[in-house]
């Protein structure tokens, strides 16, 4: 770039920017536009302080001209971001292609467009988008956990179970990837590794219902009666032999209701087997 005027003040802005001096960078950037209305990079730079101000009308004004000026990936991607912010996922889509098509190997043009999809419940094109970023940014966790959980709506439950695993390994304590994971556990027939789980979830958050919730939705017929502690029907219950999950049941509900919620679930998967 050529030293002029409106150049000095570029740099100048860049520098307020850096400092996290962005009224003094806004300022420049009007200066620039006054002497150098064709100055391309004044308007992508102040579109970009528009969008953080949350002014989306004013940023796309400044990248529409931008782009009248000429195409660069960088403010396709920044509009397909606005339009994307407000809903109008068609167009987003539109100028995240034209992102792409200008720079193949931009994975956050990918990601969006991804989440395009997903919101136009296009979930075949959502499912390649994300594949395409994990293979140019393996470790992007929006896109693993979107893979994720498309595979588990689809019935792809080994390879969500992958993912989940990946996530997982870096991210312990996420109680909705954990519970998912139990589920897919569950679904595959892996049901100590689903109890575990649970428990592994439970310890982890404090007030979690899950399991709760679940036994829920079991008949409590074996507790109508007013006869016998809860420690007294836990010994009954637990020296019986079992041939049906009725007795399962019951037990499992003694222990919950009793506060031995480990205990509850143990039995609760045996109904399972």
């Amino acid at each position: 770039m050529a030293t002029t005027p409106a150049s000095i003040k570029f740099n100048k802005a860049i520098q307020f920017e850096k400092n996290g001096d962005y009224t003094s960078a806004f300022n420049e950037y009007i200066l620039i536009i006054k002497i150098d209305p064709l100055f391309r990079p004044a308007y992508a730079n102040l579109g970009s302080l528009y969008s953080r101000m949350d002014k989306l009308s004013e940023a796309m004004k400044c990248y529409e001209t931008a782009l009248s000026l000429g195409h660069d990936d960088i403010t396709f991607f920044n509009m397909g971001c606005i339009l994307y912010k407000l809903g109008n996922y068609v167009d987003a889509l539109t100028n995240l292609e034209k992102s792409t098509a200008i720079n193949s190997g931009f994975a956050l043009s990918k990601l969006v467009a991804g989440l395009c999809y997903s919101r136009l419940n296009r979930l075949p094109e959502a499912e390649t988008s994300f594949s395409n970023v994990l293979q140019l940014w393996p470790e992007n966790r929006v896109a693993m956990t979107a893979l994720a959980i498309i595979y588990y709506n689809t019935g792809r439950f080994s390879l969500s179970l992958k993912l989940l695993n990946l996530l997982l390994t870096n991210d312990s304590e996420n109680i909705k990837m954990r519970e998912l994971k139990s589920d897919i556990l569950l679904k595959l027939g892996h049901l100590e590794e689903s109890s575990r789980e649970i428990k592994t979830i439970l310890s982890k958050s404090d007030g979690y219902r899950y399991f709760d919730e679940f036994v829920k939705s079991i008949p409590v017929d074996a507790f109508t009666d007013k006869y016998g502690t809860l420690d007294e029907k836990i010994k009954v219950l637990s020296t019986k032999t079992f041939n049906d999950s009725t007795n399962y049941i019951s037990l499992s509900l003694c222990y919950l209701f009793n506060g031995d919620t480990e205990s509850a679930i143990d039995n609760l998967y045996k109904i399972k087997k």
